[in-house]
């Protein structure tokens, strides 16, 4: 009951964030135009469209550099099918089942005896990952910042907020990597018995120590897995340039990669169906301050992006189809 009612509630709320959208920019008159400009825009469709594929062609080869230390044997095209039809789950999945447990449950299929590795790979995958978006948002930030003054309330209440979010997130990995060394915890557990053995504290700290015990195993492949995390989220906020260009709109590609992490994070609330009406707000919100794009095309442009990784999604949905779901069950 609790599952459709979230269900329900995510969709009545997306539905409601675009409504509002399309009101407030009349869809025939500001948005229908802007979409009817891909077909004249042609090569930046085709550019995004290449540019969402190599996101996730790059996201495969993280985690296969991750995996490679558990798995020799599994091949990258074996992980980079996976990825592309968990494209499929992420879109389709209104909250019961998502990406990632497709993603475990395939590669454990193919790995018997190794669920918890694969479960710690994964997660691992997403850490590096936050590592490299927090670089490149503060990177990138750092050329926005003379002209912070200027940039409307929202935007400044928006970057304010994601700024203190990443911040707070990386040294929170700090502090984690230097508590969950096994000296400090031991001396944790004997100094606080009454906060460490308590069972919810129990099950994290293990957790978290048995990924600190896998960096230090596979600190190389950690570190490229950060590298090559550079080029998975420099593709798929390209996706959104592309997607930018492609409805007539134009924006300094800096000031698209600064809005793009904000953009996702947001999107990436359980509080809608795979991000509709909060990407579109959010993206509005931003690239309008930014770089005074009309806000009829910011709410194209994020739709048009959205779409390029529907149209991998779908492809997901028939290779996952046409296999008879054999991923999830050899």
């Amino acid at each position: 009951m609790k599952r459709r009612l979230s269900i329900a509630l995510r969709v009545v709320i997306s539905v409601v964030l675009l409504v509002l959208l399309f009101r407030e920019h009349s869809f025939l008159k500001d948005i229908l135009p802007r979409l009817g400009a891909l077909a004249r825009n042609w090569p930046w469709v085709l550019a995004g469209l290449g540019s969402a594929l190599a996101g996730l062609l790059c996201g495969a080869t993280r985690w296969f550099v991750l995996l490679r230390g558990y798995a020799p044997r599994l091949s990258w095209t074996t992980l980079a099918r996976t990825e592309i039809v968990a494209t499929f789950f992420n879109v389709s999945s209104l909250g019961v089942v998502g990406g990632d447990a497709y993603k475990i449950m395939s590669v454990s299929r193919r790995l018997p005896g190794q669920t918890a590795q694969v479960g710690v790979s994964l997660m691992l995958d997403h850490l590096t990952g936050f590592v490299a978006v927090g670089v490149l948002f503060f990177g990138c930030f750092a050329s926005l910042w003379p002209r912070w003054e200027a940039l409307g309330h929202d935007a400044r209440l928006l970057l304010s907020g994601f700024s203190a979010f990443m911040a707070a997130g990386l040294a929170g990995l700090l502090l984690c990597w230097f508590m969950f060394k096994p000296r400090v915890l031991a001396w944790g557990v004997r100094s606080f018995p009454g906060v460490t053995g308590r069972r919810m504290f129990a099950r994290f700290a293990a957790r978290l120590a048995v990924v600190h015990d896998v960096i230090i195993a596979l600190w190389r492949r950690a570190l490229v897995s950060v590298i090559v995390s550079f080029a998975v989220y420099g593709a798929i906020f390209t996706t959104f340039y592309c997607a930018l260009r492609s409805v007539d709109a134009v924006a300094p590609f800096a000031d698209v990669m600064t809005a793009m992490p904000v953009v996702d994070a947001m999107a990436a609330l359980p509080i809608s169906v795979s991000g509709l009406g909060v990407r579109e707000r959010t993206f509005e919100a931003l690239l309008s301050s930014f770089a005074q794009v009309p806000e009829a095309a910011c709410v194209s442009a994020a739709f048009v992006g959205w779409l390029f990784s529907v149209f991998w999604g779908l492809l997901g949905g028939v290779l996952f189809l046409r296999g008879g779901g054999k991923e999830g069950r050899t």
